[in-house]
């Protein structure tokens, strides 16, 4: 069989076509994108606007006292440009290094290095500084923030994350940086640094960075709640997007026991119910909850509770509420796009990018960036592909813009997907891009990446592409017929897998991709090897009681061996099994009895662990086994959670090191419950699911919306090189050493406040089973 395979030239000249065509223009009430922010609706204003109580000047930078320079470049007064007095410090370096990364990453650092003799500043809580980045030709500039103590609370910490700080700058003008450190240990400072990563540059821009500097304080003022499941002080937590019909609406206040709450219409300022807040006990604490679920009627509310009040919300049918943050996910993948001009973010980049393979190679610009950096996943790209083709095709008669933008969106990744195959089971699975480069092959800034066979990868691929089969067989019938073939290739590649390396996310993975082979060709096959998976499959669940005094019952292990309960510290693919199990069930009616019995107990699980973090129901990482611990950091966090018996604990956080951040898991779980929900017509089940939408969207202890752009004082994202991007979601909340209890401070490093675009993709999955 032969495999065709796009050459170089021809690629970029194709890609560099798809660049011209404008986005949003024609697409009914699709708003032209890039979408941007408010700026009065970010976290930052919110810090710009704090009184101070008390400051402290570490630095005019009138003279080079305490300060040093680290790596590349050079630091020196400056009187060129000053914010205020006669000087401030420059630091100069060049945009890259003199050797090329060996992984992708940045070429070095260049800092400039305020030193202090183990000085005590607990008495201040937040630093700040005045910056002029002048990068000509950069369109998104950014520096990052480095805190040394060297007390007991040592920072940076252990994993390199605690401690740093990443900023988004806007070029040619003063910025002022806020970074509250109430978090960090700070009773042994040995210096703040100010570092530019040398990440490259695009061919238009600079090959010199300049950052001048000036006036570096330290304040005082009042912090922004940072860890615990309480609400933060001064602030209702609600969703901020707003509420579907006939779903739970609930909101928390930080001290309101005993008095009673407004909801009112915001336009225009009647109030339509006062209630009384409701004192409400649960495992995380004691809380203050303000219910309206039984308001139905569509329009736009504000809470008033305890002297506080509310932004403005909407109550609607789900896609009133959601709809914006569809939109605006849709957004955040555009934004994403390689090889392509996105205005205001960076020009057709990376097209000296390759993977090779057995002498041959492809190119890989194209697709999505896959995080705050800029590598290539493709596990990411071909779910979220599928899922932007699933969500088109449940809106495309009620919502045909919606869905013909979806579609577009879609179509973008899976022809990446297409040509970054070699058609032998390799294909381009992952690769690592933390920098521009000048599009030259051949120059030194040039990294290209190994090919990989992957049975997950390939069976991934395999359901999007013969899902875009299906979707595209009357709108292109030549990507409809390539996709088939790639699907059925794959699929069979995917299969060839040893006994022994055989897990529940393999199998999911298989069951989901012969389940949409089967709609595609209507091939008997690939339902009896859904069926032989989805057995696999249930094997793999716990469908006994634990024992020992442990009723808890219905959720996976990795293998049917039962010595491994399934888990995932960072991007899950639990909803694989349930989906594939639910669907199957759909399929073959009469056949579902042992299928359905497996949903049930996966239903029955989640009910009851949820419960333990009520009033929120953030869904619970689950089970773990103290006898798997490895190490005494694993050990401390399992025994961290709820002690069920002397080997088994509740887990609301995962167990984790370096990869923190629970959306990827948590949006993943409710998936599986939602699907699972809708097929067992569970309402119960349903809002657990739904309750995970609430928690990004704000009601959470930090009363903040995790997605950029979408409801309120939403923070920065680590995205450094392509700036914060409107609809972006973070990997989400981690924890603080080995506790389990929401940690997010206000600074912003990776992963944890990282945009990947796997939270993304598992938004949009959410949405086709409420929307």
């Amino acid at each position: 069989m032969k495999h065709y395979h796009i050459n170089l030239f021809s690629a970029i000249l194709l890609l560099s076509s798809c660049a011209v065509k404008p986005v949003g223009e024609t697409a009914g009430d699709i708003p032209p994108m890039p979408i941007t922010a408010p700026y009065e609706n970010t976290l930052e204003y919110a810090w710009s606007q704090k009184e101070v109580s008390d400051a402290r000047l570490l630095s005019g930078m009138e003279t080079m006292d305490g300060w040093a320079h680290r790596g590349y470049g050079a630091l020196s007064l400056s009187d060129a440009r000053t914010y205020k007095g006669q000087s401030s410090l420059l630091l100069t370096s060049p945009t890259k290094g003199t050797e090329p990364p060996a992984d992708g990453r940045p070429w070095g650092v260049a800092s400039a290095v305020y030193e202090v003799d183990s000085e005590d500043w607990t008495p201040w809580n937040r630093i700040s500084f005045m910056i002029y980045p002048d990068l000509p030709g950069f369109r998104v500039v950014s520096i990052s923030l480095v805190f040394h103590n060297d007390g007991e609370d040592k920072t940076p910490d252990v994993y390199g994350r605690n401690g740093l700080n990443y900023q988004v700058l806007e070029n040619h003008k003063w910025n002022r940086v806020y970074w509250e450190i109430a978090h960090l240990g700070r009773e042994k400072v040995t210096g703040v640094e100010i570092r530019y990563r040398l990440q490259g540059n695009e061919p238009g821009a600079a090959e010199v960075a300049d950052y001048y500097i000036d006036e570096l304080y330290l304040e005082k003022v009042e912090a922004d709640h940072f860890e615990g499941w309480d609400v933060a002080p001064g602030q209702i937590a609600y969703n901020h997007a707003g509420y579907a019909a006939g779903y739970p609406k609930v909101a928390f206040t930080p001290d309101a026991p005993g008095g009673v709450f407004r909801l009112k219409d915001a336009v225009s300022g009647r109030t339509v119910t006062e209630r009384p807040v409701s004192p409400v006990t649960t495992p995380l604490g004691d809380f203050s909850v303000i219910d309206f679920s039984d308001v139905n009627t569509p329009g736009t509310y504000l809470i008033e509770a305890g002297g506080l009040q509310s932004r403005p919300f909407r109550i609607d049918d789900f896609a009133g509420v959601y709809r914006s943050s569809i939109i605006k996910t849709i957004n955040h993948f555009y934004t994403q796009r390689c090889g392509f001009h996105v205005e205001g973010v960076h020009d057709a980049c990376h097209l000296d990018w390759v993977s090779t393979h057995d002498g041959r190679m492809v190119p890989i610009h194209g697709g999505w960036h896959d995080a705050g950096d800029l590598s290539q996943g493709l596990v990411n790209t071909a779910e979220a592909a599928f899922a932007m083709m699933m969500l088109a095709e449940k809106t495309e008669t009620s919502d045909a813009a919606l869905s013909g933008r979806l579609l577009e969106e879609a179509r973008w990744g899976v022809d990446w997907m297409l040509r970054t195959r070699f058609g032998d089971g390799f294909r381009n699975v992952w690769s690592t891009k933390d920098m521009w480069t000048d599009g030259i092959i051949g120059s030194k800034d040039d990294f290209s990446d190994e090919a990989q066979n992957s049975p997950h990868a390939n069976l991934v691929s395999a359901t999007t592409e013969a899902t875009a089969a299906v979707m595209f067989r009357t709108k292109d019938s030549y990507l409809s017929a390539y996709a088939l073939r790639c699907a059925v290739e794959d699929f069979a590649f995917g299969t060839q897998i040893e006994d022994r390396r055989m897990n529940i996310e393999l199998a999911g993975a298989a069951l989901n991709a012969a389940l949409a082979l089967y709609r595609a060709t209507s091939d008997e096959a690939y339902t009896v090897a859904a069926v032989a998976y989805a057995g696999y499959i249930v094997e793999c669940q716990q469908q006994s009681e634990l024992g020992d005094g442990v009723s808890l019952k219905g959720f996976f292990h990795r293998t049917p061996a039962g010595e491994n309960i399934l888990h995932y510290p960072h991007r899950s693919h639990e909803q694989d099994a349930v989906v594939g199990l639910v669907r199957l069930s759909e399929l073959l009616p009469d056949r579902a009895g042992l299928w359905k019995k497996a949903i049930e107990l996966y239903a029955g699980f989640y009910k009851e662990v949820a419960s333990y973090d009520a009033p929120y129901y953030m869904i619970p990482a689950g089970v773990y086994d103290l006898e798997r611990a490895r190490g005494e950091v694993e050990t401390e966090q399992i025994t961290g959670g709820v002690r069920l018996n002397d080997r088994y604990f509740l887990k609301r956080f995962p167990v984790w090191t370096t990869f923190r951040g629970n959306s990827g898991t948590t949006l993943s779980q409710a998936k599986g419950l939602a699907v699972a929900a809708n097929y067992l017509g569970d309402e119960e089940l349903l809002n657990i699911a739904y309750r995970a939408l609430d928690w990004h969207l704000g009601l959470n202890p930090f009363a903040q919306s995790l997605m950029y752009g979408e409801g309120y004082r939403y923070a920065g994202q680590y995205s450094v090189t392509s700036g914060n991007l409107v609809g972006g979601l973070p990997v989400g909340v981690q924890t603080h050493f080995n506790r389990d209890v929401p940690y997010w401070p206000a600074e912003n490093c990776y992963n944890w406040k990282e945009i990947w675009v796997h939270p993304s993709c598992r938004w949009l999955m959410l949405m086709c089973d409420f929307i």
